[in-house]
């Protein structure tokens, strides 16, 4: 009996370090599939930290084998690209976002990588805000008469230097860009630049003493009243931006506002009936009669005192006679009698005045649509490269050296303003039927002569060669390009080299099938992209100048030359 126990444990024995073996020599995904076991479900969690998002997962088993795991990010539902968040996949099922901006909403999936290298059924897809730190400003926003007043609170200033003010017309579609050149130095601003009856999202950022911004204020949201409008005039400029649409003042004059002894002066016929008044001129007694919403103003030209409704007041300058034989009238003396506001903005010498509606009539019962044309992108043009952002009818942008466009869309038109170093000027671009090139033109503010501005848009035309993969392709080996020669690139996990002849050479990293870096022919430096073709043997790739439009980079193509045989000379 002892013999057959004894044999017994040894069977045993041996039968559990046989297991115990097989564990070890192979895979466990290869086990599972061997019983056909699958769990191919994963289930998304996330968890949102003072400067991350952490994202958990449970593990999934599949028959081919499970690799690891790619996250895919997006700031809307269902946004994901094929390009996951890191070039390798997650060893494990955890994962921690640390590019995240305050005040966003992100949305993710997670899909395991199999056996195969094909990635498998996607995760559900999760929803979170990130607000970041605590907010240490508290906003507020107030409606007025045009415009709306903007108040916070701060319970940290030691190591401010002051505030950025950022707007957006959804929630949380804030661009780089603030509402002002330079901080706020206080605590409130006013926002005259608003088109009545539309909504508007803002958030307040404080600017650092390392000149770095701050965590965001909560954001608050607001609605323009419908019934005021607003008249925005530049001094030097021929036209005026009346409730969201580019007039002129003076059609077919070319008149422009002017300032005389501090005081903005203007033909004010343009104005008063963009408001819906009239304005009567009486020769004989070189008197101006300007009838408003039941109020009426008198001004004599060369004559320092006027009337309102009778009563005479004095003013500090006189109306006169401009050498194109335009009357200028002093602007605040008159809007401020007729009931209305006007504020003055030193920086870019713009007054805009706010006015009652008195009916639908002289402005649409709805606030202007946003524009078919679509100016936001990068464009090329002969004055450089300019990226262009845009928000409903506004466009904001900059080129070269920190050089700033600004401007507002009418029809098929972006008229607006430039800012390059010290020197200022206007700008008049008109866009394409078809959205892809612009014919413009642009002046000095102190030239009269308008000179040629033209751009195209840039296209991307290289991603259509891209391919999603578990790991980056390889481009080792020798490849024989037509046009450019003979390149052997090496390549260590992601990082690539090359050489074409004995002085120029190639370099960068590869995601997916696509390397992007430099390439240096001679004494020039290039950016390249290169994809490497379904099948692996075929290549194609372009390269250009960072002032280059895509669309015209130079191409080239080219074959492994180990699958064909000796790799012949290019001819």
């Amino acid at each position: 009996m002892r013999k057959i126990r004894y044999f017994g444990n040894i069977r045993i024995i041996g039968i559990l370090l046989l297991f115990t073996v097989l564990r070890c020599v192979i895979p466990i995904n290869t086990l599972y599939a061997y019983n056909h076991v699958t769990a191919t479900d994963i289930t998304l969690k996330c968890t949102v930290n003072k400067d991350s998002i952490t994202l958990t997962w449970n593990p999934v088993t599949h028959e081919k084998g499970v690799k690891g795991y790619y996250v895919y990010r997006a700031t809307t539902p269902g946004g994901q690209t094929i390009v996951p968040e890191t070039d390798f996949w997650i060893n494990g099922t955890m994962y921690v976002d640390k590019k995240v901006t305050p005040g966003t909403t992100y949305y993710y999936i997670v899909k395991p990588i199999l056996g195969d290298g094909y990635a498998g059924k996607p995760s559900n897809e999760v929803q979170v805000y990130y607000p970041g730190t605590v907010n240490s400003i508290t906003l507020t926003a107030r409606l007025n008469t045009g415009n709306i007043t903007l108040e916070w609170a701060s319970n940290n200033v030691e190591n401010v230097l002051g505030y950025y003010v950022f707007r957006a017309t959804r929630s949380g579609g804030y661009t780089d860009l603030p509402e002002t050149d330079f901080w706020i130095p206080g605590n409130s601003y006013v926002d005259n630049k608003v088109v009545p009856g539309t909504t508007y999202y803002y958030i307040v950022r404080p600017v650092l003493k390392d000149k770095t911004l701050g965590a965001p204020s909560n954001e608050v949201s607001i609605t323009s009243q419908r019934i005021y409008g607003t008249i925005s005039m530049t001094i030097g400029r021929a036209t005026m931006l009346v409730n969201g649409v580019w007039m002129e003042i003076d059609p077919g004059k070319a008149t422009v506002p002017v300032l005389r002894n501090a005081r903005t002066m203007l033909p004010i016929r343009a104005l008063i009936e963009a408001m819906g008044g009239t304005v009567d001129y009486i020769s004989g007694e070189q008197k101006v009669i300007v009838k408003w919403n039941g109020k009426t103003v008198c001004v004599w030209i060369g004559k320092t005192y006027y009337t309102v409704d009778g009563v005479q007041k004095t003013m500090d300058v006189a109306p006169y006679i401009s050498d194109t034989g335009r009357t200028m009238i002093p602007m605040r003396f008159v809007i401020e009698s007729l009931g209305c506001s006007i504020d003055w903005d030193g920086s870019t010498n713009t007054a805009t005045i706010s006015y009652l509606l008195d009916s639908n009539i002289n402005y649409p019962p709805i606030p202007p649509e946003y524009p078919v044309q679509n100016w936001a992108g990068i464009w090329y043009t002969d004055r450089g490269k300019i990226n262009l952002v845009q928000n409903g009818i506004y466009v904001t942008g900059s080129y070269g050296a920190n050089n700033i466009i600004e401007g507002v869309v009418s029809g098929n038109k972006l008229i607006g303003t430039f800012r390059e170093q010290n020197l200022t000027g206007d700008l008049e671009f008109v866009i394409s039927p078809n959205g892809e090139s612009f014919d413009g033109k642009f002046k000095y503010s102190h030239r009269q002569n308008w000179q040629d501005w033209d751009g195209k848009r840039e296209k991307d035309v290289f991603t259509k060669y891209l391919r999603q993969l578990s790991a980056p392709a390889d481009f080792s080996g020798t490849w024989n390009v037509k046009g450019l020669g003979k390149i052997v690139f090496r390549q260590q996990n992601n990082t690539v080299t090359g050489t074409l002849g004995s002085k120029d050479r190639i370099s960068g990293t590869v995601v997916n099938n696509r390397l992007t870096g430099t390439y240096v022919k001679g004494n020039t430096t290039y950016l390249i992209e290169i994809y490497l073709l379904e099948g692996n043997k075929n290549i194609i790739g372009f390269y250009g100048t960072d002032q280059t439009a895509r669309q015209d980079w130079k191409e080239f193509k080219g074959d492994l030359c180990k699958d064909k045989g000796p790799c012949k000379d290019d001819d």
